[in-house]
């Protein structure tokens, strides 16, 4: 019998999907689904986000099998090691660890996201955790096709070669290829025209990638 991992880290760049593939996995696994964010459990009173922690969990089993998809991940565990971090954090960090220890044979499935993996709390990281990390990185050649065509669908468009363009964007997020997207968009609506594929590549000399294949390399080795 394969049991159920207590959690699973998803790192990379923001805008290359994190959210997008934990919807599909609980649809795929038949799972109810909770996202939350650093701002659906803040608190302003003392243990007021250690509590929320707590009724989350609870939520969760009760509507088990369960996933629970924690955004920004490190916002909500950090480091306890970094002195940037105050000490109220213990408490919060010390009730999500105790919670995610208990995941598993309640049939709830945890999965946090953050560009910042270093930052999350090294315990949270231990096995029996969230030990199972997975690199999501910008798409691969094929991808960028595929996103190209999907992002094109429906527009007034004429001669776009989607190979040549998708070879000019290596290193670009799947949000920043619909951001390429609507640019062109945009300046062929301005000009009253059709868009075509120089409208596209013009915007990616524009807009570089945020990251570079190096420090997108260097961020999956962490």
């Amino acid at each position: 019998r394969v049991e159920l991992p207590n959690g699973i880290l998803l790192y990379g760049p923001p805008g290359c999907g994190k959210t997008f593939i934990a919807r599909k996995l609980a649809e795929v696994l038949r799972f109810s689904f909770l996202e939350v964010t650093p701002g659906d459990i803040a608190s302003v009173y003392v243990h007021g986000t250690q509590g929320k922690i707590a009724e989350l969990f609870t939520k969760a089993r009760q509507q088990a099998p369960c996933m629970i998809f924690f955004d920004e991940l490190d916002a909500m565990i950090p480091n306890r090691g970094e002195q940037s971090v105050g000490h109220h954090y213990a408490s919060e960090v010390n009730e999500f660890l105790v919670r995610l220890n208990e995941c598993g044979k309640n049939q709830i499935l945890v999965i946090g996201a953050t560009n910042l993996p270093d930052r999350v709390d090294p315990a949270a990281r231990r096995p029996g955790r969230l030990d199972k990390k997975i690199f999501v990185g910008p798409p691969d050649y094929e991808a960028r096709v595929e996103l190209l065509k999907l992002y094109m669908t429906d527009r007034p468009q004429e001669g776009i070669d989607w190979h040549t363009i998708g070879s000019h964007l290596e290193s670009h997020t799947s949000a920043e290829i619909q951001f390429l997207v609507n640019e062109a968009a945009r300046k062929a609506l301005g000009e009253k025209r059709l868009i075509f594929g120089a409208d596209i590549l013009q915007a990616a000399r524009e807009n570089p990638p945020a990251y570079t294949a190096a420090s997108i390399e260097k961020m999956r080795s962490i």
